[in-house]
């Protein structure tokens, strides 16, 4: 894989500051955020330090902030070395300050801040720094499987884990959902390989591995209004468009059906979108590319990387980050069965939370944007990002979704935000975010088109009226 010069010195400093500190014998932390991309960077690092015979720990957080860097250099302080991955580029301050006396590696995607002091202890990688865009052509786990691949070309193994991430991470934006650049390279690589294996198919969940009308009801992304999470409605879809859903007593895979039967399904669930209000463009996405892990059991949701990413946003997005971390790293068994069973639960959630977004029930219209208030109704802070995503693709109004949800932290509020396909190019969310949250006393940033933030809940009103006026502003 050829990459820019500057990137690949870059990388090789990063490499060099990893093998330096493998020789003092000394332990390092790696801390990453607690989706799907950072879940799988931190268990792809996790491969490097063991190949350097390098301790180290693993903390899985879900926003960095000057609380947490604190909390982190006093309870790891002893720890020389500390990694970030998929987050830190716009906490180089904060982290410059309180980890002045440690060596500090930053990995990550997300935007840079212009505030953000060079430090002599810190060595980053981002891809912007590169012209790089970070939101669709690398993740993070992408950037740390480029440094693997770089300690060892054996390391080609882990592709499969940086597709996981960018898929995780929503990078499939080329034509059909194809990943595009980087990431793209990177799964040609595996396809080299015969690790990974692309090919059009219908984007629904487990299609190889479980029943239709259970695929359809687990189907999230795109979400089909209606039919997402709901069983028996899926059921009675089929038989309305002349698909038996059972044979033989038992419910129908889908490569049972006859191309016949598949042409319908195409057919019917595009329609049935577009009537449920969905775009074109949303609509026609239930096709497209998929990529399969070709060292995986084709029965189980790992064989799919999307549904391998689904498994680690749900064991994130639930505080089993360990069991993330551990399927990353090859364990099976015991381990996928409980992987699964988090992720119904998960999606058990997902499902009542979208009902009620849905009826318009949590729901506050403005001229500018959409608030879902999920703290009136106890919605977890590690769900709103995937709510915020999914919602998105609801509402037909171009208007910027804001997703509200109790936060870990007492006496704030956890903000996701997401901007429609619509409104894509005429703001940039993450800068924006930032400003705003740092002004009401919180903290907060991301990418153009999805970000979040950490509020005083007495803040909420001011950060809401700030939010509607600088929109305002900017899409006049």
């Amino acid at each position: 894989m050829e990459l820019a010069s500057e990137l690949k010195e870059r990388i090789d400093l990063i490499l060099v500051s990893l093998i330096e500190h493998s020789r003092t014998g000394k332990p390092a932390l790696i801390v990453s955020h607690y989706d799907a991309d950072g879940i799988a960077s931190a268990a792809i690092m996790a491969k490097v330090f063991s190949q350097l015979s390098t301790p180290f720990h693993i903390r899985i957080v879900t926003q960095l902030d000057e609380a947490l860097i604190n909390e982190l250099a006093n309870a790891f302080k002893n720890y020389e070395l500390f990694v970030f991955l998929d987050m830190g580029s716009g906490e180089k301050e904060l982290i410059s300050k309180r980890c002045k006396d440690k060596k500090v590696i930053i990995i990550d995607h997300h935007e840079l801040t212009k505030e953000s002091p060079s430090n002599g202890c810190i060595v980053e990688l981002n891809p912007r720094e590169f012209g790089i865009n970070g939101d669709n052509e690398i993740s993070s786990s992408g950037l740390v499987y480029l440094i693997a691949r770089h300690l060892d070309v054996k390391n080609v193994k882990l592709a499969p884990l940086a597709i996981v991430g960018a898929l995780g991470d929503l990078q499939d934006r080329g034509e059909k959902s194809r990943l595009i650049s980087l990431n793209l390279a990177i799964a040609r690589e595996g396809m080299a390989h015969n690790l990974i294996k692309e090919e059009i198919s219908l984007r629904i969940f487990g299609l190889r591995s479980r029943p239709l009308v259970e695929c359809l009801a687990k189907t999230f992304d795109p979400y089909i209004p209606g039919l997402s999470g709901n069983k028996m409605a899926c059921y009675k879809f089929l038989k309305n468009i002349g698909i038996e859903p059972e044979a033989n007593g038992s419910l129908r895979m889908f490569s049972s059906l006859k191309k016949e039967e598949v042409r319908t399904l195409v057919t019917n669930l595009v329609k049935y979108m577009l009537e449920a209000g969905l775009s074109s463009k949303d609509a026609e996405s239930i096709v497209g590319y998929v990529y399969y892990i070709l060292n995986e059991d084709p029965s189980t949701p790992l064989y799919d990387a999307r549904e391998y990413s689904a498994l680690l946003n749900a064991c994130g997005r639930m505080g089993k980050y360990g069991l993330g971390i551990v399927l990353c790293l090859g364990v099976r068994g015991s381990a996928l069965n409980e992987a699964i069973e988090v992720w119904e639960e998960y999606r058990n959630r997902l499902a009542k939370y979208l009902r009620l977004i849905h009826s318009r029930d949590i729901v506050e219209e403005y001229r500018e944007l959409y608030v879902i208030r999920g703290d009136i109704v106890g919605m977890e802070e590690r769900i709103s990002g995937a709510i915020a995503s999914i919602t998105s693709g609801i509402f037909s109004e171009p208007k910027v979704i804001v997703v509200l949800a109790k936060s870990e932290r007492e006496g704030f509020l956890k903000v996701s935000l997401r901007l429609p396909e619509m409104l894509k190019g005429k703001v940039d969310l993450g800068s924006i975010v930032h400003a705003i949250s740092t002004e009401v006393g919180g903290s907060g940033g991301g990418h153009k088109v999805a970000a979040g933030a950490s509020i005083p809940i007495n803040k909420r009103e001011e950060f809401i009226e700030r939010l509607r006026d600088t929109l305002a502003g900017e899409l006049l």
